[in-house]
């Protein structure tokens, strides 16, 4: 949902000021409860399917020990 959809959606409903209020803090409280830490997404991602999770930690760090030493050929021509 974005802005203007917002908008739209305060206007159909006409809300009074407490009840505008008591709706926001509902909704930051739910987008705030949706936000997780790159931590947290990778310990779910290792809980729900942990061969896919250790692949990608695997595929991970061989991009960085590859991409190291070749970052170090395009800086150095």
């Amino acid at each position: 949902m974005n802005e203007i959809e917002l908008a739209a959606t305060w206007a159909a409903l006409e809300p009074t000021a407490p009840q505008r209020r008591r709706i926001e803090t509902r909704l930051r409280g739910w987008l705030d409860a949706r936000e997780s830490s790159l931590t947290a997404e990778w310990l779910g991602l290792l809980k729900v399917d942990p061969i896919a999770g250790l692949s990608f930690a695997a595929l991970a760090v061989c991009l960085m020990l590859i991409a190291t030493p070749l970052s170090w050929v395009a800086f150095s021509v």
